[in-house]
């Protein structure tokens, strides 16, 4: 007799290479700057990432046969919230440790762009931001961390919707 898993358990299964694969892309959009090649990688990733959730939704489908669309689609949602943990925690450390200063880099960067194109030298955008610096009211890093988690789920949410469809669910129950 074959063992069924429930959802959440496969969606945690799945989270683990989840994790892995998006904490590949944040630490190469955080070294992006010094290794600009790591754009690409980013880029790449990005594109494969639907792909990969498809791709681990049509194995949920071939292992739990009677899936429907909607069990897809939670299994689509678990494995990105999983493996935005396991992300989380990786870019955490990595501004931590790896890149303390690198929000205030890339803020300061902004502020250096933006003072350099003339439409918005001394606009009010500009001006903030430089307050901001000078103030030293930079996010702190577990800020970042938890805006990134709550974008990446939110994002895998409507993208796990989309490759559902595509991992098989849609033909089942009328929909």
């Amino acid at each position: 007799m074959k063992e069924t898993k429930s959802v959440y358990r496969r969606g945690a299964d799945y989270g683990v290479p989840m994790g892995v694969y998006m904490s590949v892309m944040s630490v190469s959009s955080l070294y992006n700057d010094r290794v600009p090649m790591l754009a690409l990688v980013v880029l790449v990733m990005l594109v494969g990432w639907p792909v990969m959730i498809c791709r681990y939704q049509r194995r949920y489908k071939a292992e739990e046969s009677q899936a429907e669309y909607a069990a897809l689609w939670m299994a689509g949602i678990l494995m990105v919230i999983y493996g935005a943990l396991i992300t989380g925690l990786v870019t955490w450390a990595v501004l931590q440790w790896g890149r303390p200063g690198f929000i205030y880099e890339q803020m300061q960067a902004v502020v250096t762009t933006y003072n350099s194109m003339p439409s918005l030298q001394g606009s009010e955008l500009t001006h903030a931001l430089q307050q901001m610096l000078d103030a030293g009211q930079v996010p702190s890093t577990i800020e970042m961390v938890m805006s990134m988690f709550w974008f990446v789920s939110f994002a895998g949410s409507v993208v796990s919707a989309i490759t559902a469809v595509f991992a098989g669910g849609a033909r089942h129950k009328g929909f």
